[in-house]
């Protein structure tokens, strides 16, 4: 399918490649020049200077004396449909990995995260494969119809999310404090410099943190793109973590 051009507000077109290839190449360095980004895209001056508009106007990059730098993009709202077609590759890479982590007569709290429900699809293969007896507990409708197939599944009720497709809120909570796991599977939307976890919403960290206090060891599953993302609620940090598992862009 052929890519759309978009435009800016004087009606000119500006070429998506383009724009994706600087945007990436941005989040990579942080600070790109005008001479570095002329190079970079083979471009003239005023289509790079449209384009350092572009990235301005849509919150990506802020203008900077001869160049342009790179702005975090903040995550204040959740849609699992959409973040679930989002670094696929990197997330089945990661799941790959934790799976490893699991052990028979394990049980496990797994969240509803999009990274975790990539988790729970290869956990699946991996209770197929090798017949492992586990205890999934899971707040997430999509770990559920993954995993209760074939293994036994308790979910966590409570007030519904249709855009999480999870449950969530004070009876979630409450039955997290009287179950013990030997491992929890979480994830977050955002890193900040390096060590603090956060998520869009207080419901969800309130149900992660509550997790990781009932568990003996605390898996976090997180791709690298987190780490150029900013949300706004923390609800834990690198060293209440057992373990971090992602993949090999992290700076």
């Amino acid at each position: 399918m052929q890519r759309k051009d978009r435009r800016n507000a004087g009606g000119e077109k500006l070429n998506t490649q383009q724009y994706e290839t600087l945007l990436n190449t941005l989040s990579e360095r942080k600070k790109l020049s005008l001479h570095e980004t002329i190079e970079l895209l083979g471009v003239s001056e005023s289509t790079v200077r449209r384009l350092f508009n572009r990235l301005e106007e849509d919150g990506r990059a802020l203008r900077a004396y001869g160049g342009v730098r790179y702005l975090k993009p903040i995550v204040t709202q959740y849609d699992f449909s959409q973040v679930a077609e989002t670094n696929i590759e990197k997330k089945v890479k990661i799941a790959k990995e934790a799976v490893q982590l699991v052990e028979d007569g394990n049980v496990i709290f797994c969240d509803s995260g999009t990274t975790i429900r990539s988790f729970c699809k290869e956990l699946a293969v991996r209770i197929r494969e090798e017949r492992l007896n586990l205890q999934v507990y899971t707040n997430s409708l999509e770990n559920l119809d993954l995993l209760s197939p074939i293994t036994d599944v308790v979910l966590l009720g409570g007030q519904y999310r249709k855009n999480r497709q999870d449950f969530c809120g004070f009876i979630t909570e409450e039955s997290l404090k009287s179950i013990f796991f030997d491992k929890c599977f979480i994830g977050a939307d955002a890193c900040i410099d390096g060590e603090k976890f956060a998520t869009t919403d207080f419901d969800t960290a309130r149900v992660n943190l509550a997790a990781r206090k009932c568990a003996e060891e605390c898996y976090m599953l997180v791709d690298s793109t987190k780490f150029d993302a900013v949300a706004h609620v923390t609800y834990i940090t690198l060293d209440q973590l057992d373990y971090l598992i992602t993949d090999r862009a992290v700076p």
